[in-house]
C-alpha cells in the first residue's frame, strides 16, 4: 500500500515565506507599495505568537489616498491571506516618509478594518459556494504525491505573482464595495463613510 505523501507544517511555512519573498514583494514594489513606514509595521519577521510571518506595505494613490496591503503567513494553515484598505489621508501627505514617527496603530482598530478587503475571498460576486469551489485561492492546495505537492507550490506562486503584479484590479474592485474612511497621519477617524 502506498502512503500519502506528507509534509510538515514548518516545511509548508517556509515554502509559503519563500514564495511571497520570491515574487510578491517584487510585484509589490514595482507597483509602488514600500514596506510600511509606521513603527509597529511588520517586515516579514517572525511573529511567536502567531507562529508565522507578517508583512505590512503602503503607496499614496494620485488622490492622496493611503493603500494598504496586510500580509499573514501562519504556520498553522496553508494559506497566504493578503488584506487591502484604503484610507483618504487629511492633511494631504507629500510622501510616506513623513509617517515614519508615526505608531500606525489606529489604522488596526475595529472600525477601520471594516472595509479591509481579503484578496481572493472578499472581492468575489456571486454565491460563496461557487467561488469555494472553482475560483483561485492564495491556498497552498491539497496534495497526496511528491509531484502533486511542487505543483500545487507552482501553482500558488504564479497565482500571487500574478495577483501582486495586478494589484490595481484588486484596488479598483475595493473602490466599487467601499469608500475611504478620513483619517489624520495617525489613523485617527474623522470622517466615517458606510459602504458604497
Amino acid at each position: 500500500m502506498r502512503l500519502l505523501y506528507k509534509v510538515a507544517d514548518k516545511e509548508i511555512l517556509k515554502v509559503r515565506n519563500e514564495i511571497f519573498k520570491e515574487v510578491g514583494i517584487p510585484s509589490l514594489l514595482e507597483n509602488g507599495f514600500e514596506f510600511s513606514p509606521f513603527k509597529t509595521s511588520w517586515h516579514g519577521q517572525y511573529d511567536k505568537s502567531s507562529r508565522g510571518y507578517i508583512y505590512d506595505f503602503c503607496r499614496l494613490s494620485p488622490k492622496n489616498n493611503l493603500e494598504q496591503i496586510s500580509v499573514y503567513i501562519f504556520g498553522s494553515e496553508k494559506w497566504i491571506q493578503i488584506y487591502l484598505n484604503i484610507y483618504e489621508l487629511s492633511p494631504s501627505l507629500d510622501s510616506l516618509a513623513i509617517l515614519k514617527d508615526s505608531e500606525g496603530l489606529e489604522f488596526g482598530t475595529p472600525n477601520k478594518i471594516s472595509t479591509r478587503m481579503r484578496l481572493r475571498v472578499d472581492d468575489y460576486k456571486g454565491p460563496p459556494l461557487f467561488y469555494m469551489l472553482f475560483l483561485p485561492e492564495h491556498k497552498l492546495g491539497k496534495f497526496y504525491t511528491k509531484d502533486g505537492y511542487f505543483n500545487k507550490v507552482k501553482k500558488l506562486k504564479k497565482l500571487i505573482e500574478t495577483d501582486m503584479k495586478n494589484i490595481d484590479c484588486f484596488v479598483k474592485r475595493w473602490h466599487e464595495k467601499f469608500v475611504p474612511n478620513k483619517t489624520d497621519w495617525e489613523g485617527n477617524l474623522l470622517i466615517e463613510v458606510s459602504k458604497s
